[in-house]
């Protein structure tokens, strides 16, 4: 799939890759692949394309595994946004996403931004540096190790290129000039692919990941896409936004004429055959949840001696002692970024824009806090 976005060349047993439409994706095939004296093994090949065989390579055997369950989104099925939620989502789901999306616009300063053929190579910088810290705090909120984190360099060094050749974009959404969920999407012709995403969790009662892709979803189907790939892995969240299921397979590639390459690639592809086969049955009786549950177990072990979460109550307030506070700033003030989290939750509870609110602490009670808005007072404490 790597080789298929970019710009990395296909071994030559491959002469071409087309969609169910018969559309040429216009393949790069690299002569000099080493086919002669190596096994070798491309991985997630999608079934929804077409992979056209190079005939006259007669002695090279191409064997294939199917591997693991992915998720698309057919857009080219739907006139607009509107249309794609009302055949995939109940009255009910439809309600509450449009409460989400008001929510959050009536209390923040929403923007939507796209970056798609032009972007500022210093404002992608930034974004880069403010998803690597968006995704450390999801994953640490999850309890976690982070395996997309390894690979978000390598997508900084190739994605700013692939956004200025429309081969890739950066759909972002700002409080005011702060990034709060960014995600990157590639694309090839008319197919675009989900490649990762981060949000802000002090933003979590919003439900921003979620706005994340209904927003992406409307954006690929205004912009003529017809199919959002949404990649493997998290099936219990992308099936709820697929229209269609598909497997990804690999192909392990030999030369026949070898006894040592054909002994290690018939080898190589019995393990593969196992291996997804025992995953499939770790799948079919929840053993991978349970087994995800092992690890986070784990996780929490190493990280016993970190920093515990710091735990809040929100009360009522007599605003008559209001001469023992001094205003603060969540927003510019490091010191009280822990703050953000149950201030935001307080602006979703009442529906108040952060414009009109205020908060203050205590001269002599460093864990108590006044949250003030146009009607109400609030105390807000630190209970741990």
């Amino acid at each position: 799939m790597k080789a298929f976005l970019g710009e990395n060349s296909l071994p030559p047993i491959y002469s071409k890759v087309t969609d169910g439409n018969g559309v040429d994706y216009n393949i790069n095939v690299k002569s000099n692949f080493g086919l002669k004296d190596q096994v070798l093994i491309v991985k997630d090949i999608p079934d929804y394309l077409n992979i056209h065989i190079n005939k006259q390579l007669t002695n090279f055997v191409v064997n294939r595994i199917t591997t693991l369950k992915g998720h698309f989104i057919e857009l080219h099925s739907f006139k607009n946004i509107a249309d794609y939620l009302k055949s995939n989502f109940g009255t009910k789901s439809r309600s509450n996403l449009r409460r989400y999306q008001n929510r959050l616009e009536t209390c923040f300063n929403i923007k939507y931004i796209v970056y798609y053929g032009s972007i500022e190579k210093q404002e992608y910088n930034r974004l880069f540096i403010t998803l690597k810290d968006l995704l450390i705090r999801r994953f640490k909120e999850k309890k976690e190790a982070n395996y997309e984190l390894q690979h978000l360099e390598e997508f900084q060094d190739v994605v700013y290129d692939l956004i200025l050749n429309k081969k890739a974009n950066l759909f972002v959404i700002y409080d005011g000039n702060k990034p709060i969920s960014i995600r990157i999407n590639m694309h090839k012709k008319a197919l675009s692919f989900y490649i990762l995403s981060g949000f802000d969790i002090d933003y979590s009662k919003f439900h921003l990941g979620t706005l994340d892709m209904l927003k992406n979803i409307e954006w690929c189907i205004d912009n003529d896409f017809e199919i959002y790939d949404l990649l493997k892995g998290y099936d219990y969240y992308k099936k709820k936004w697929a229209t269609k299921t598909h497997y990804y397979y690999n192909h392990i590639i030999y030369n026949s004429n070898s006894i040592n390459l054909s002994l290690i690639g018939k080898s190589r592809t019995i393990k593969e055959n196992i291996k997804y086969k025992c995953y499939n049955v770790f799948k079919k009786y929840y053993l991978d949840t349970k087994y995800k549950e092992f690890k986070k177990s784990i996780y929490r072990v190493k990280n016993t001696f970190t920093k515990k979460e710091k735990l809040f109550k929100i009360s009522d307030f007599d605003s008559k002692i209001s001469n023992e506070l001094i205003k603060i700033d969540i927003e510019k003030d490091g010191a009280y970024a822990f703050l953000r989290k149950p201030v935001y939750d307080f602006l979703f509870i009442n529906n108040e824009s952060t414009n009109n609110v205020t908060v203050s602490k205590f001269v002599e009670a460093p864990n108590r806090f006044q949250i003030k808005s146009k009607t109400k007072y609030k105390l807000l404490e630190v209970i741990n």
